[in-house]
């Protein structure tokens, strides 16, 4: 029936795969089987998200004091778990108390000042109408057209922060939990994570081990990089977003500020996105202030791009900008901006996983160690 033995083994493995979609695609169909199992995962995996970011944030803290040597006497590991993981609860606690309160004070002041900001608006549209050049154009506007739509957007802007707000009500209970579980599992991450390689290359066979172990420092290495340096960048671009708008006059610094640091987390649209709240604000003042602000992030993330990005995640993704551009595109329409946050790390794992798989076969044929190979690649590069 098959010319060889390969086409035998390709046909094996379509019919496998075949019959491996239909069951999962039938699996799927039962609502009343399928949706616990997703309430499950959704419960479980955002402590795990979480806790994994923080892990990796606290990863190279934890291998520098771990190399501390007094003497002849030598960092424990349990000992700089524990340093670790309390620096941590410091940090966060210090956080909470400082900056949160900072940061809903000026969310209360900022729904309190909407009507006022709509008023300012409206000046200013009428102002507008108005000019000579607004004239020349042709433009029949009236008072209460303006009125009408200023309202209308403006009455669109609270029900959007009154949803807002109502979701964060709903999700307090389970904020709460996840809060309790994260420091828990981050804990056991830390203390464990040496284990974890070791554990799995025993289910692989011995011929293959090695390489399952070396494959998996590496993705743990590129996830390291990609996430610490995404946490530098955002505690950054945060501070120095609002130290900027703090010397161009601008309110609710700590909150815009807070805005910027979190949108730099999608690469190169991010910083675009998060300085837009602080533009509408700064428009309900005065247009110096917005030129004030635009100079502001052009020098923060010139200072982000030509130093801290490169330092951090260029050089260990070596990813090409106009693919990161595509990416995004790509992941922004498909799934929106959760898409855009994770498609960056997940091409950089493929792409790791991929390159190593070429390695491995190039090993193969040559009749060398992968480890060997990817020696002799580092050492020309």
């Amino acid at each position: 029936m098959f010319p060889n033995d390969k086409l035998r083994t390709i046909f094996f493995w379509t019919i496998e795969a075949l019959a491996l979609a239909c069951l999962i695609f039938l699996v799927f169909r039962f609502d009343f089987l399928m949706h616990p199992i997703a309430v499950f995962a959704n419960t479980v995996f955002m402590p795990l998200l979480v806790a994994g970011f923080f892990y990796y944030v606290l990863k190279p803290i934890l291998k520098a004091i771990e190399k501390i040597r007094i003497k002849n006497w030598q960092m424990p590991r349990f000992l700089a778990v524990w340093i670790t993981f309390a620096l941590f609860l410091i940090v966060v606690g210090g956080a909470l108390v400082i900056f949160v309160p900072l940061i809903l004070n000026e969310i209360t002041n900022m729904i309190n000042a909407i009507p006022s900001f709509i008023k300012h608006v409206q000046d200013l549209a009428n102002e507008m109408v108005k000019e000579p050049w607004f004239k020349r154009m042709n433009i029949s506007v009236s008072d209460t057209d303006i009125k009408t739509s200023v309202t209308k957007y403006g009455t669109s802007v609270l029900s959007i922060t009154a949803g807002t707000l109502q979701a964060v009500i709903a999700g307090a209970t389970s904020f709460t939990i996840n809060a309790l579980m994260v420091p828990i599992i981050l804990f056991y991450m830390l203390n464990d994570a040496d284990h974890f390689l070791p554990t799995v290359k025993n289910f692989f066979p011995k011929s293959k081990a090695q390489d399952v172990f070396e494959l998996g420092g590496q993705l743990d290495k590129t996830i390291e990089r990609y996430i610490s340096g995404q946490a530098i960048q955002m505690v950054f671009v945060g501070f120095a977003m609002s130290i900027g708008y703090w010397m161009t006059g601008l309110p609710y610094i700590w909150l815009l500020g807070f805005i910027a640091g979190v949108a730099n987390i999608v690469p190169y649209v991010g910083p675009f996105i998060g300085v837009v709240p602080a533009v509408l604000v700064a428009l309900s003042i005065s247009w110096k202030m917005v030129i004030g602000i635009v100079i502001t992030m052009a020098i923060v993330q010139q200072v982000n791009g030509s130093i801290i990005y490169p330092a951090l995640i260029g050089k260990s993704l070596k990813i090409h900008p106009l693919t990161v551009m595509l990416l995004l595109l790509g992941a922004g329409n498909l799934w929106g901006i959760v898409g855009m946050i994770i498609v960056v790390p997940v091409y950089a794992i493929a792409r790791t996983i991929i390159l190593y798989a070429y390695k491995l076969h190039l090993a193969q044929r040559k009749e060398q160690s992968v480890s060997e190979l990817t020696k002799k690649t580092l050492d020309n590069e």
